[in-house]
């Protein structure tokens, strides 16, 4: 089924690589449902709706893709979901779910036709690198902000008080995950969440019930599954909800494909990048499938280049992934007394990743440097993601055409920036 003897690997490899891909990107089942509860749905229909993303999104993977990827629903994205398209934006929730559903079913329409290698094709990386880094900038404020690490007072920025409990458990968190990353530690976020958990016994910040070691059925996610609300489809706010999703499902495939790829080397690279079509697929499948569940969208985790370093090249390592993820289901009140203080740091990690591509930025090029950068700041100090986009994507266009480079605009980037231009002029009318 998976080929194995074609991708010249063994059970035993899928599998270990799948173990170890799950031990690195468990953490989800904590973090997910801290964050997503902070908009105020139930932290345990929350769980179990992230478990069954998990499972069904990295089975996608496994029998749609046939490749090593594992599939939850995303960090940064949720931060997204939960603070800006429904606390910020004013959407409520089963209107948000309805985004993700219609952002879900555009990205597999998209998928399916000719589009999708012009998508791959046209869109300039510079503006790819500033939306990752932008969402990275936007991800690791909301930690702190939501933490309330970082606070506003009369307009501007505060610390917070170091002398309350749930402040110096994040700072703990931080310094903790911090130097498990500078040991170049494989499980650093998981083992800073934990440690941090502990710490946080003593502090009264962390409450573990008695029944948080013993096995026990999932909690019902029947509160948040097909709870959908269209009535607002024509909404503006609405709409720059769908492009935000879109947007991020597109370039978050787009940049965790390329980057999983490249952790195989240059010839297994090239042999198996003609199965991005099938990836991009699975993935907008999953993403439909978190729109029908009532959560935020569904990713490739990078967190999949563990096992894919451990020499995962098929379906199988996907299919141990959600395998694993089946048996967690069981463990609802661990992961669900694992406090948003000891989660926070691994946002501000997560922050740090999604920057990472704004070193491959050509500074010496005013046109690709600044539209970027613009776009970074704009969407980080903002949290107005498509507005942002749509600015940084005309000023982009300007800058090429002013500079003589026209050759640069392809089609697509003209079309995209039309519709950006109008999108612009009808928020100056309304």
């Amino acid at each position: 089924m998976f080929k194995l003897k074609e991708h010249q690997s063994r059970p035993f490899v899928e599998i270990s690589a799948g173990l170890t891909t799950f031990c690195a990107m468990v953490y989800v089942l904590a973090a997910n449902p801290a964050i997503l509860a902070q908009a105020g749905a139930s932290a345990e229909a929350l769980f179990t709706a992230t478990a069954l993303a998990a499972i069904l999104g990295s089975l996608c993977m496994a029998f749609i893709a046939n490749l090593p990827f594992a599939v939850a629903p995303g960090m940064g994205i949720n931060a997204i979901f939960a603070f800006v398209v429904i606390l910020s934006m004013g959407l409520t929730w089963p209107q948000a779910t309805a985004a993700v559903l219609t952002a879900g079913v555009i990205f597999l329409g998209l998928s399916l036709s000719p589009l999708r290698k012009k998508i791959l094709r046209d869109i300039p990386p510079c503006l790819q690198y500033a939306v990752c880094g932008g969402v990275g900038l936007l991800i690791a404020g909301l930690g702190l902000i939501e933490c309330r690490v970082i606070y506003f007072s009369n307009g501007l920025p505060a610390l917070g008080d170091l002398r309350q409990a749930d402040i110096q458990l994040f700072f703990i968190g931080l310094f903790l995950t911090s130097v498990l990353l500078a040991l170049k530690f494989r499980y650093a976020i998981l083992t800073g969440i934990i440690l941090t958990t502990l710490i946080g016994l003593p502090l009264g910040v962390t409450i573990l019930p008695a029944e948080s070691l013993r096995l026990s059925l999932p909690p019902s996610p029947a509160s948040l599954w097909l709870d959908m609300d269209f009535s607002r489809l024509t909404d503006q706010d609405f709409v720059s909800a769908v492009l935000i999703f879109l947007f991020l499902a597109i370039f978050d495939s787009l940049g965790g494909f390329l980057g999983l790829l490249s952790i195989m080397g240059r010839e297994a690279e090239a042999k198996y990048r003609h199965k991005l079509g099938r990836a991009f697929v699975a993935d907008s499948a999953a993403v439909i499938i978190t729109g029908l569940l009532g959560i935020s969208p569904n990713t490739a985790y990078g967190e999949s280049g563990t096992g894919v370093a451990l020499g995962g090249r098929t379906g199988l390592t996907a299919l141990t992934v959600a395998a694993c993820f089946v048996l967690a289901l069981f463990c609802a009140p661990m992961f669900l007394a694992i406090p948003f203080s000891a989660v926070a740091p691994a946002l501000v990690v997560v922050g740090w990743y999604m920057l990472s591509p704004i070193t491959r930025l050509n500074f010496h090029d005013p046109a690709e440097s600044f539209p970027a950068i613009l776009a970074l700041v704009l969407i980080g100090l903002s949290w107005r993601i498509s507005d942002s986009l749509a600015v940084a994507w005309l000023v982009y266009i300007i800058m090429k055409t002013a500079g003589g480079r026209t050759r640069d605009l392809n089609a697509t980037v003209m079309l995209v920036g039309l519709v950006f231009g109008g999108k612009l002029f009808w928020d100056i009318l309304g």
